[in-house]
């Protein structure tokens, strides 16, 4: 009877780590941003390792961008109002206000990866961005700016995965197809705006944890039994 208890348990406590895999696939694991420069941005995403590089342009809006809390800009309903239930790390984000090209590297391919921006363009001042890499609009609404009355505009692009065309847009944006490195541009000048990357975790590693414990229930059964 214990032993089989015991086993019991251990299918119990994998359908749970399954269950929370599956209730918890759309909280999004932000970037810790570690280092920004003019030139350069790195940080971490969970496990994975998130390099930016200018490419071309001006430089990265240093003053405006943030590693530790100064203010917490990503406020509002803009970030969860699509496949995600949790916003970017409060006060994480590398911010732009030049024309530029910058690439993002990540230390290993990425599934699901979202993309956070913050307060690009203005009512009277469309900013471009544009995307070697296809993606859709996971999610927007009022920020801490205000609200992009277009809802952005997507458009063709000239990098191949599209661009979209803001006025004070606060949401995030999903790459569909897996990316280790992604280059954008951004196109006029403007005062700032401000972008972060997240990932969902792949749910396998979830159900690895799930067969673990249905094989350390296991063991323990038949050591009991013997």
């Amino acid at each position: 009877m214990k032993t089989t208890s015991l086993f019991a348990r251990g299918l119990v406590a994998a359908a749970a780590v399954l269950a929370v895999g599956s209730a918890s696939a759309s909280i999004a694991t932000w970037t810790n941003w570690t280092s920004i420069g003019t030139n350069s941005a790195t940080g971490t995403m969970g496990g994975i390792d998130v390099t930016v590089t200018r490419l071309g342009g001006g430089a990265i809006n240093t003053g405006s961008s943030q590693t530790v809390c100064g203010t917490n800009y990503w406020t509002g309903t803009a970030y969860t109002n699509g496949t995600l239930s949790n916003g970017p790390a409060a006060c994480e984000q590398v911010a732009l206000n030049d024309a530029m090209t910058l690439r993002v590297t990540f230390s290993q391919s990425v599934e699901n990866l979202y993309m956070g921006l913050l307060s690009v363009g203005q009512p009277g001042v469309a900013i471009t961005y544009d995307f070697s890499n296809a993606f859709t609009v996971d999610s927007e609404g009022a920020g801490f700016f205000g609200d992009d009355q277009t809802n952005g505009v997507v458009g063709a692009g000239t990098l191949g995965g599209g661009s979209l065309t803001m006025r004070e847009f606060h949401g995030v944006l999903r790459f569909t197809s897996p990316v280790t490195s992604l280059t954008f541009s951004t196109n006029p000048n403007e005062n700032w705006h401000a972008f972060t990357f997240g990932h969902v975790p792949e749910p396998g590693s979830l159900a690895l944890a799930g067969v673990a414990l249905l094989a350390a229930a296991g063991l323990s059964r038949r050591r009991k039994a013997a």
